[in-house]
């Protein structure tokens, strides 16, 4: 298990858990406003792993909205996860199916920028298993800020419209990490551009995800043309 859970994956970890705070518990008062009890909003927490998936799923089901409209739409505003697992699985792809399965459940904006980090440090010692750890840990964190929003959701009122500004800064903050050279910095604010200019035609998120694979593009010909440069 130490392989797993050591000091390295908790001091990764407990940056997104504190996050996850704020953000799960809104998401868990959300869920007793539509009717979940703590039962329910673990059960969902566990399954649909995705903070901005569940906001919406929610929203729907308040708004009486069919299930299959409601799978559709929180397909769509995960399709980047496909992006992550992608780019991910070059560090994982030697560990057997289950892991990788597992693994996959548990890819978030979140872990992905920490392991995409930890693993891309100079010297890593960051390994697929510290990964899983820190995987787990975050989405334990997750399940019990959402349930316990459920329980306080009767009795404390929290402005869900302000947590738009909580995810907003802990996505910068994890951005942050990748404030090394003008060329990250560059491609992270053009992914910010895009996003907000196709925003004016693309719903249900499918301007976030267009917007990170052309500026991943862009970062890939980048490099490609850097490396070149450099022959």
């Amino acid at each position: 298990m130490g392989q797993y859970f050591n000091k390295q994956v908790f001091k990764a970890a407990w940056p997104i858990c504190f996050g996850y705070v704020p953000l799960g518990v809104a998401c868990g008062i959300l869920g007793e406003k539509v009717g979940m009890d703590p039962f329910l909003m673990a059960l969902m927490s566990v399954f649909l792993f995705a903070g901005s998936g569940q906001f919406i799923a929610l929203a729907m089901i308040g708004a009486n909205t069919g299930i299959i409209p409601i799978i559709i739409t929180v397909g769509i505003v995960n399709l980047r996860h496909l992006l992550y697992g992608l780019i991910l699985n070059q560090y994982i792809s030697k560990e057997n199916i289950l892991y990788r399965a597992i693994y996959a459940q548990e890819i978030v904006d979140e872990t992905f920028a920490v392991n995409s980090v930890e693993f891309q440090k100079d010297n890593s010692t960051w390994t697929p298993k510290q990964a899983f750890g820190l995987n787990f840990v975050s989405h334990m964190g997750w399940v019990l800020a959402t349930v316990a929003g459920v329980i306080l959701g009767s009795a404390v009122y929290i402005d869900t419209g302000l947590v738009s500004y909580a995810l907003i800064a802990m996505f910068i903050g994890l951005w942050s990490f990748h404030f090394k050279t003008f060329k990250l910095v560059a491609i992270g604010v053009l992914g910010g551009i895009l996003a907000l200019v196709l925003s004016l035609w693309l719903d249900n998120m499918l301007n976030v995800v267009v917007a990170t694979i052309v500026a991943a593009v862009v970062g890939a010909v980048w490099d490609n043309g850097d490396g070149v440069g450099e022959k």
